[in-house]
């Protein structure tokens, strides 16, 4: 694709022509469009805006991008988790968003100053981490999650935020059942139970921390303890005048490629793999020397596996 000044690829995923694609915006409102209504194009255009498709309003954006399985039979195996900037959480079955028509529908009731930061698709088994802005994180068990039978909720509490704080980062993971001490513990400790030690190698994801003054660094997610939902979390990388805020927390793989962008336009695009590892209680390594008075406004990941 050629992309447009300022502009890059953040998602990329495959759909047939009957393939159905929910919008979510970040204003609570949610779309549906076939695959086969997104005007299809060459290499070498640059696509049409998402204004000239759906009947968003000026002050809008969309804030999650959600193929679907065209088998609608396998939609009640599936949950949707929300999450919004002040912390507020709800898990709807998916099924609740079978029948939308083309103007579209609410998708949650939200507060007036507050707005949809992800929407997720998960199951039972896995786990919802909540990032914030001022460092903090919080993961619990998405069963742990009553479902909400309609669509108009505000939803309930996922963290509680100290003032000045927001969420601006919803993640799903797999569940694992190990305590985190023993995990570190093992994958240390040259002389462990090897069968036990790959077993922990081969479900190892890391969780991304990117601050807006170019600083991060990537933790493996089994330092992430499973506590309640509601709490006030754990810290997930240090917040200080060197770092700043968080700008983006979310999980990585070994090939994943990063890119990052500045609110003076500029980008930089990195391996995560060469991203160091440390852990939760830290403030990580610098990623992107950025000059006086630039920030990093948001990191995103591409998925090598899926441009292949």
């Amino acid at each position: 694709i050629k992309t447009r000044d300022e502009d890059y690829v953040v998602q990329i995923f495959t759909a047939n022509s009957h393939t159905p694609i929910l919008f979510f915006s970040t204003q609570g409102l949610v779309y549906k469009l076939k695959a086969w209504k997104i005007p299809q194009g060459i290499s070498s255009s640059k696509g049409k805006t998402l204004f000239n498709l759906l009947p968003l309003k000026s002050h809008h954006a969309i804030s999650s991008i959600m193929p679907l399985s065209e088998n609608e039979s396998e939609w009640k195996k599936f949950y949707v988790v929300f999450a919004t900037s002040k912390g507020k959480v709800r898990k709807n079955s998916l099924e609740d968003f079978a029948n939308i028509q083309s103007t579209g529908k609410i998708a949650m009731k939200l507060d007036e100053d507050d707005k949809i930061i992800g929407v997720k698709i998960c199951r039972e088994n896995q786990d919802v981490i909540l990032s914030t802005e001022l460092g903090k994180c919080i993961r619990f068990k998405s069963k742990k999650l009553r479902i909400f039978k309609g669509r108009s909720s505000k939803g309930i509490k996922g963290i509680e935020l100290a003032e000045g704080d927001k969420v601006m980062s919803l993640s799903v993971l797999d569940s694992v059942d190990i305590n985190p001490k023993l995990a570190k513990s093992l994958l240390k400790n040259g002389s462990a139970d090897k069968t036990k030690k790959s077993e922990l190698i081969a479900k190892q994801k890391y969780i991304l921390s990117v601050t807006e003054n170019g600083f991060g660094k990537r933790t493996s997610f089994y330092e992430y303890r499973v506590t309640n939902r509601g709490g006030k979390g754990i810290i997930g990388i240090i917040n200080s005048p060197r770092n700043g805020n968080v700008s983006s927390s979310f999980p990585v793989d070994e090939g994943d490629d990063i890119i990052l962008s500045t609110d003076k336009g500029r980008i930089i695009r990195c391996a995560a793999k060469e991203i160091r590892i440390a852990g939760r209680n830290t403030q990580g390594v610098r990623i992107f020397k950025l000059p006086l008075n630039e920030k990093v406004v948001s990191a995103v990941k591409i998925d090598n596996q899926a441009i292949k």
